[in-house]
């Protein structure tokens, strides 16, 4: 049995769209955009995201 160890990189297109009305005062937009990134990874189910997996760096196995 081989052991391989792996890192991925998942790359995703998520159209998010903010009302700059929301903006508090004195909030950066990072900050807006940082919000509503965050409200929308806990409001919907990732598996149903289209992405792409890239493999970063070497694959390293073992026989």
């Amino acid at each position: 049995m081989a052991i391989v160890s792996f890192n991925i990189e998942l790359v995703a297109d998520i159209p998010i769209t903010v009302n700059e009305s929301d903006r508090q005062d004195g909030q950066s937009y990072l900050d807006l955009i940082a919000e509503a990134v965050t409200a929308f990874m806990e409001n919907n189910d990732l598996n149903e995201l289209d992405f792409q997996v890239k493999v970063v760096g070497d694959v390293i196995g073992a026989e």
